[in-house]
């Protein structure tokens, strides 16, 4: 006698336990196990009526973590989208605490510099920074702030030329 499968809440409850997901992850993840829209629909209205599903939570969540990864505005906004969590509550967390972005720049950048320890040219330094920083989602106007605060043989004049 065959096996049952679980049903689409058995299933999305699984996947919850493994890690935190958005609705729309879950949802997607519910598709691709093959389970018709309206299971999976009921699934995750019940997932989050037990409070086993919340974005506002998640996307709090995350935005505070990939901080403390040391990215910036610009990265944190594209990981999120990708994960479909509203992109208007993540630029309303961001704007609540611009003072951890300026922190986590910070990290970045110190990290970065001490990686370029052996490197003698001031320019190429200061380029190799400023790309690091900008690939980690950091804007310009931060990274030349933070430049010219640091001294470090990094002046923002020499990297704009």
């Amino acid at each position: 006698m065959p096996k049952e499968p679980p049903s689409a809440l058995v299933k999305a409850m699984n996947f919850l336990a493994q890690r935190s997901l958005s609705e729309m992850e879950l949802l997607n993840k519910l598709r691709r196990a093959g389970y018709p829209d309206n299971e999976c629909d009921e699934a995750i209205a019940e997932c989050i009526k037990r409070h086993y599903l919340d974005d506002e939570q998640l996307t709090a969540d995350c935005v505070d973590i990939l901080h403390q990864r040391n990215l910036g505005a610009r990265q944190i906004k594209m990981k999120l989208s990708r994960r479909g969590l509203d992109l208007e509550k993540v630029n309303e967390l961001l704007e609540q605490s611009p003072d951890e972005e300026i922190e986590s720049a910070r990290r970045a950048m110190e990290t970065k510099l001490r990686s370029l320890i052996r490197e003698t040219d001031p320019r190429k330094k200061r380029e190799k920074i400023f790309r690091f920083m900008v690939g980690r989602g950091f804007s310009p106007a931060l990274i030349f702030k933070l430049l010219s605060e640091s001294g470090n043989d990094c002046q923002t004049s020499d990297i704009t030329d």
